[in-house]
């Protein structure tokens, strides 16, 4: 317990506000036990998992508090947070078995085969391959109406018509623009691939 109020007092020191550490600590208390639970059944590691779940929080504090404060459903907010850590685990469990992957063979599969390549075959795919942060930040990055419908989809983990819904649109826009917005995320992702290659 000490432990883990050493880690909680690192990440409330990147938070300002006093109501943004109190939401903080709350998640972090109510969570953190489910979180464990999920990674572990991918590392299979109670010191990997936990580590697993101090990179999420610690990543949640340094930059991505501002999508928890938008987050106002708690079975959303659940979901995000247990995605994270799903996520996670599965990227630093392959990272383990292979380093440096490249992005090349999943680029090109998936271009040319997006529309046949199921939404959970897609991004789970992705995450063997690619840190679940840069899939986030790369979401982050697109135009607004792919970067919501992506969103919604993939991290808040809504259904296609939850997420018609919530977008007020039909659920055939939606298909069309998860379709269209998987394409340039792979586009994007591939660019940052190439100018992180060069930088090493």
């Amino acid at each position: 317990m000490k432990g883990n109020c050493k880690m909680l007092a690192l990440y409330l020191a990147y938070l300002d506000d006093e109501k943004d550490k109190e939401l903080f600590s709350n998640i972090y208390y109510s969570y953190r036990k489910q979180m464990v639970s999920v990674a572990f059944s991918i590392v299979n590691n109670q010191t990997d998992a936990e580590d697993v779940v101090e990179d999420v929080f610690l990543r949640i504090a340094q930059k991505y508090f501002d999508i928890i404060r938008s987050i106002n459903n708690e079975t959303d907010l659940r979901n995000y947070l247990l995605k994270a850590a799903k996520n996670t685990a599965i990227n630093k469990s392959k990272s383990k078995k292979k380093e440096n992957t490249s992005l090349d063979t999943i680029i090109e599969y998936n271009m040319n085969d997006i529309e046949e390549l199921s939404d959970d075959t897609f991004i789970e795919t992705l995450c063997n391959k690619i840190d679940y942060d840069q899939i986030v930040e790369a979401i982050k990055n697109l135009s607004e109406k792919y970067r919501d419908v992506l969103y919604y989809h993939f991290v808040m983990e809504l259904t296609v018509p939850q997420t018609a819904k919530l977008l007020d649109q039909t659920t055939s826009t939606t298909k069309k623009q998860l379709v269209r917005g998987k394409k340039m995320l792979l586009s994007l992702l591939e660019t940052k691939g190439v100018k992180d290659n060069a930088n090493k």
